[in-house]
């Protein structure tokens, strides 16, 4: 089984189960704040539901809508596209708190797992 967390656009995620390739199940939500109680609870949920275990899971990633880092001091590399007055965000910046939130949730459970292992 595969796990991923889904950067939708700015504040919208998809969790995803996916095996050999094929999607198994998936949750969307929306989140403005505490998105590491609403990772874990919607990751829980959607291995719950599917009776999997989290330490049987083959690998966990982040993917989706995610802007590079961009070095500002170079004025050609743009995170914004201007059309008209307005502005358009394309995507969870790698140096947001959201990003930040679900890579860290990936660490601790490869940590579980390799803690797992190692005990065995």
């Amino acid at each position: 089984m595969n796990l991923i967390i889904y950067f939708k656009k700015i504040g919208e995620m998809e969790i995803r189960l996916t095996k050999a390739g094929k999607l198994i199940d998936a949750l969307d939500f929306s989140f403005h704040g505490n998105l590491d109680d609403l990772l874990i609870s919607s990751v829980d949920k959607v291995l719950k539901k599917n009776r999997i275990e989290t330490l049987s899971l083959k690998t966990v990633k982040v993917l989706g809508n995610i802007d590079p880092v961009v070095d500002f001091s170079n004025t050609r590399q743009k995170r914004v596209k201007a059309e008209g007055n307005r502005k358009i965000h394309y995507g969870v910046e790698k140096s947001s708190s959201a990003y930040k939130i679900a890579r860290t949730f990936i660490e601790a459970i490869k940590a579980s797992k390799k803690a797992n292992i190692a005990g065995s």
